[in-house]
């Protein structure tokens, strides 16, 4: 059988893989007990696949991946025997079992939803909201190009395309934190840093950030979230 499920991976594991995230779910389910259908060949291992990875130094409320099992088991019973074996500030939850024919998770999906949260350098001129929002505003009508590593080399991609939505959604004491919708898709999608980036460059301030993925949106009927214009 068949269970789609959401992994959240909290703040604290931000710095961890993919590849670390693939072996921390394989660890911790195999610690559980649950009957994991492996793969065949020299070597085999278990079948597990994603809608899309989640970018090292990014935390997520919402990583869907899918999952084979030798053996019928209640979604509900999967989470908490799962999550029993689950190290600190990673767990499981959302579990269904797809109906037939439903097709992969990477097909379906669409987009996702971002908060930034970004920390001014004492040194930075004060940032109000009304500058914030200016300065946004700007952004939003400039060209955002990142350098992208492909199989034919690096070549520059726009990601003003890939933006659906940003907006304000808190301004503090040289602190500001943003909601960023953005196009994501099996062959690419928008570079959530880069906005941050450009941002920070017409803002002439330096600062950090930190993002997290809040929610994933796919296409189709069914349990998974949709954008709420489709």
């Amino acid at each position: 059988m068949k269970l789609i499920a959401a992994y959240h991976k909290g703040r604290s594991l931000a710095m961890i893989s993919h590849l670390d995230v693939q072996r921390t779910l394989q660890r911790a389910m195999r610690r559980a007990g649950l009957p994991l259908l492996y793969s065949n060949g020299f070597n085999p291992h278990p079948q597990l696949s994603f809608a899309t990875a989640a970018a090292t130094g990014m935390s997520s409320e919402c990583e869907w991946f899918e999952v084979q099992l030798s053996e019928e088991i209640s979604p509900e019973a999967f989470v908490r025997r799962a999550n029993a074996a689950m190290p600190e500030g990673m767990f499981l939850s959302d579990a269904f079992e797809p109906p037939e024919g439903f097709g992969s998770l990477s097909a379906k999906l669409r987009a996702a939803e971002y908060r930034v949260a970004v920390a001014f350098e004492k040194d930075s001129a004060p940032v109000g909201e009304d500058r914030l929002q200016n300065a946004l505003a700007e952004v939003l009508k400039s060209d955002i190009t990142i350098e992208k590593r492909t199989k034919k080399g690096i070549r520059p991609v726009a990601q003003r395309p890939y933006i659906l939505e940003v907006s304000v959604e808190e301004v503090g004491d040289g602190t500001a934190v943003l909601r960023v919708l953005g196009r994501l898709q099996a062959d690419g999608g928008l570079r959530v840093g880069a906005v941050a980036d450009a941002l920070l460059e017409r803002l002439d301030a330096h600062g950090t950030y930190e993002i997290e993925r809040t929610r994933m949106f796919f296409a189709g009927d069914g349990p998974l979230p949709r954008l709420p214009s489709e």
